[in-house]
């Protein structure tokens, strides 16, 4: 099983359609998605576009992937729901959780991209 180190972060597509709000599907096309090196998508098996279930110490989720520019075993992630879904709760007394260097498998599936219906459900889920 191949470990990725998981990168969250802003992007400009991510900033303009918060304009259509959070729960729309703009929204969704834009942020529910993942950024893998070109090399690392063939090893997984996965085309752009396709889906993947990414699984950290601290949840699931499941996103588009698509090409990025980055170094291997990089995954990238716009800040956003998913993106959450993945980091822990913890903020280390200040007001901050870990958002980049996160230990992340990534499997391809055949399910569509998380909506805010489900990331609620897992939610629910979760023990704090």
């Amino acid at each position: 099983m191949k470990e990725f180190c998981l990168i969250t972060g802003r992007t400009i597509k991510q900033g303009i359609t918060l304009h259509d709000g959070k729960t729309s599907e703009v929204y969704k096309k834009e942020v529910g998605v993942v950024f893998l090196n070109e090399k690392d998508m063939k090893d997984l098996g996965v085309n752009e576009g396709d889906s993947v279930l990414l699984v950290t110490d601290f949840g699931k989720v499941v996103v588009r992937v698509l090409k990025g520019d980055l170094p291997e075993r990089i995954a990238f992630m716009p800040y956003g729901p998913w993106a959450n879904m993945l980091t822990s709760a913890d903020t280390h007394g200040i007001g901050m959780p870990d958002l980049k260097g996160l230990r992340l498998y990534i499997y391809p599936v055949n399910e569509e991209v998380w909506d805010w219906k489900r990331i609620l459900e897992e939610v629910k889920k979760i023990e704090i």
